[in-house]
C-alpha cells in the first residue's frame, strides 16, 4: 500500500466516526426533548440553594372597608316649640341623627366610615426542600378611625334640639314639684327629651362618636396536593385569631342663658360610653390555588374558620352640674348609660369566620413579585355599641334631677349581636429566599 492509499483510508474512516458522534449527538437532543432528563445528583451548590429557598413571605399595604356602624335609636331631634324643640310625637319633629322613629320624619340607622389603611404581613418557611409542608404566619391591623356628629344651637339657643327618649318611670321635672300633688306634677311613661337647646332659654349641643379597629392573625400549615408547571393546589389547616374594637361616645353640654328664669345661672355636661370588644379564636381549613403564566400568576384563597366569640361590653356614664338647685352635683348618670346597665358584662358565642383572597402578581425578579389583590372577611357573631342603647330610660335621673333613688332596673341591660364584614383591596411584595 502506497502512502497515498493509506492517507485516503485514514481520511475515510475519520469521516465515518465524525458521522458517527454527529449523529449520537443528535439522539441525545432530540431524548432530551421529548422526556425527563435523567436525574443529577446535587452538589454542595445546588443544596445550598434549595435550601435557601425555603423561606418566603410579603408585606402589603390595606385599603379597606368595613359594615357601617349601627345607630338603634334616635339620638338627635328638633321641632317646635308645640313639640318641645324635638318630642317624636308627631311629624313635626325631624330625627337629625340616629334611628328613623315613627311619627317623626328623618333619621338613618347606620354611621359610615371612611376607608381604612392597614398593613399585612406573612412570613412562611418550607420545612423540606423538597417544599412538601410548610407553616405560614401572616397578621394584618388596620388603623383606628373614628367618625363624629355635632349639633349646636346658637347664642339665643336657635334651633331647638333634644336628645329623644322615652321616660319609664314617674317623675318630677327639676325636682321642684309640690310632692303633696304628685298626681298633677309627675312626668308619666311618655315621649320625653333630654334638652340641649331651647330658644330664648338653653343654648349647648352635643358631640357623638364612633370608632374602630380592626385586627387578625393566623397560623396555618400548607400541604400541597397537586402541582405542575403552571399550577399548584395546597391545603390548608390551622388556627385564627380576629380582634373587634369598637366605641360610641356622646357628650352633650349645656348653659342657660342669663335672661331665662329657668336655667339662668346653670350649667352642666353629660356624658355617655359604650364600648365593645370581640376576640374570636377559631380552628381553619382551607384551599390555595395559584396558576403561573410566565412572569405573571393568579391565586386565590379562601379559608373557614368555627370557633368561639368572646364579646365584652362596657358601659359608663356620668354628668356634673354647675348652679343648679339638685340635690347632687355629679355622679354615674349619663342619658343612655346609668347605674342599672353600667358595668363590664361578658359572654360566649359560636362564631363562622370565612375568608377569600384574589390576587393577581407579576415576577419582578425570580425572588420578588408585585401583587395586587382583594380580600373579603366575614364574622357571624360580634356585638357593636350602638345595638346596646336602650331609650326606655327614667329621665327623671338624668342630672339626677328628680332626686329619688336610682333605678335597679331601667334602662334595661342589652347585649344583641350581630354579624360583621370588612372587605378591601392590597397591595404588596412578595419575596422568596
Amino acid at each position: 500500500m502506497t502512502i497515498r492509499q493509506r492517507s485516503g483510508t485514514v481520511t475515510r474512516a475519520f469521516a465515518v466516526v465524525t458521522a458517527s458522534i454527529m449523529a449520537l449527538n443528535l439522539v441525545g437532543a432530540h431524548a432530551q426533548t421529548s422526556g425527563p432528563a435523567p436525574a443529577t445528583p446535587p452538589t454542595a451548590a445546588t443544596t445550598s440553594a434549595a435550601a435557601a429557598s425555603r423561606l418566603y413571605g410579603g408585606i402589603e399595604y390595606l385599603h379597606w372597608w368595613v359594615k357601617d356602624a349601627p345607630l338603634s335609636v334616635p339620638l338627635v331631634s328638633t321641632g317646635p316649640d308645640a313639640n318641645e324643640e324635638g318630642f317624636l310625637i308627631n311629624s313635626n319633629s325631624t330625627i337629625l341623627y340616629g334611628a328613623p322613629f315613627s311619627p317623626a320624619v328623618g333619621g338613618n340607622d347606620q354611621q359610615g366610615f371612611p376607608g381604612f389603611n392597614g398593613a399585612r404581613l406573612t412570613v412562611g418557611y418550607w420545612l423540606d426542600d423538597a417544599q412538601r409542608y410548610a407553616v405560614e404566619a401572616s397578621g394584618f391591623l388596620l388603623q383606628s378611625r373614628t367618625t363624629t356628629y355635632q349639633a349646636r344651637g346658637d347664642a339665643t339657643g336657635s334651633p331647638g334640639l333634644r336628645i329623644p327618649v322615652f321616660n319609664n318611670v314617674p317623675y318630677a321635672p327639676g325636682g321642684r314639684c309640690d310632692q303633696s300633688n304628685p298626681t298633677v306634677c309627675l312626668v308619666g311613661q311618655t315621649e320625653d327629651g333630654v334638652p340641649l337647646a331651647v330658644p330664648g332659654a338653653l343654648t349647648g349641643g352635643v358631640n357623638i362618636t364612633n370608632s374602630l379597629q380592626l385586627g387578625g392573625f393566623d397560623l396555618t400549615g400548607v400541604l400541597p396536593l397537586y402541582r405542575n408547571a403552571s399550577w399548584q393546589v395546597s391545603g390548608l389547616a390551622g388556627g385564627t385569631f380576629l380582634q373587634l374594637n369598637e366605641g360610641f361616645n356622646l357628650t352633650a353640654d349645656l348653659e342657660g342663658l342669663a335672661s331665662s328664669p329657668l336655667y339662668g345661672g346653670q350649667s352642666g355636661y353629660v356624658v355617655d360610653e359604650f364600648k365593645t370588644r370581640n376576640r374570636f379564636y377559631g380552628a381553619t381549613l382551607g384551599l390555595r390555588g395559584r396558576y403561573s403564566y410566565g412572569p405573571m400568576f393568579f391565586e386565590g384563597t379562601g379559608r373557614v374558620s368555627l370557633g368561639a366569640s368572646q364579646e365584652v361590653l362596657t358601659v359608663n356614664g356620668g354628668y356634673a352640674d354647675f348652679g343648679a338647685m339638685f340635690a347632687s352635683t355629679s355622679g354615674p348618670y349619663g342619658i343612655f348609660a346609668m347605674p342599672a346597665n353600667e358595668g363590664t358584662f361578658s359572654q360566649t358565642h359560636f362564631a363562622v369566620v370565612p375568608q377569600v383572597q384574589l390576587k393577581v402578581g407579576y415576577n419582578i425578579t425570580p425572588s420578588i413579585a408585585l401583587t395586587i389583590g382583594y380580600d373579603f372577611l366575614y364574622d357571624s357573631n360580634v356585638i357593636r355599641p350602638g345595638d346596646q342603647i336602650n331609650r326606655n330610660i327614667p329621665k327623671g335621673q338624668t342630672f339626677q334631677q328628680d332626686g329619688t333613688a336610682a333605678s335597679l332596673t331601667s334602662p334595661a341591660r342589652l347585649f344583641r349581636t350581630t354579624d360583621f364584614y370588612a372587605q378591601g383591596i392590597s397591595i404588596g411584595l412578595v419575596f422568596r429566599l
